[in-house]
């Protein structure tokens, strides 16, 4: 394992993970990612449902079942109408409580929850961490915070 992995794998680090492209593949619809190919996400949510079907992340998984829920969450920029859907898969697929999911409104929002999380526990933001496909948010979390972060790609050798 690399020494990031080692790292946030610890008991006394947090792991925030991103939900879409991170805990759920990001594979929605017929033929792949381009679900709604009009644009309307809202009404391909509504009608299909994309997280009662979505896959998981197999090594997130396995990592998640060695560390143990109690300092793993997730957080993901959503509508209204996604949450219900992304809060049952990622405590479907994962194993986390409801009150360890948070969907947020924007990228501020997920900046601010972590540094909800390392006060909740009590943490030095050091010891909170957030696994994210989006370049612009991790940036935005190591611009603004001393919290830790990690590309979703740094799981793919992850045994």
């Amino acid at each position: 394992m690399s020494r990031l992995l080692d790292y946030i794998a610890e008991p006394e680090t947090a792991v925030v993970f991103d939900v879409d492209g991170v805990l759920a593949i990001y594979d929605f619809g017929e033929l792949g990612h381009a679900a709604a190919v009009d644009g309307d996400w809202e009404t391909y949510v509504r009608e299909h449902d994309p997280y009662a079907t979505a896959r998981p992340a197999p090594p997130i998984q396995r990592f998640v079942a060695r560390k143990g829920c109690g300092r793993v969450f997730a957080c993901s920029v959503g509508e209204d109408y996604e949450a219900p859907g992304k809060v049952a898969f990622v405590r479907r697929c994962y194993g986390l409580p409801a009150d360890h999911v948070r969907i947020v409104a924007d990228r501020q929002a997920k900046v601010d929850y972590l540094r909800e999380v390392a006060h909740a526990l009590r943490l030095p933001e050091r010891r909170v961490a957030l696994v994210e496909d989006t370049v612009k948010t991790l940036d935005a979390v190591a611009s603004q915070t001393d919290c830790v972060t990690v590309h979703v790609s740094s799981f793919l050798a992850y045994e």
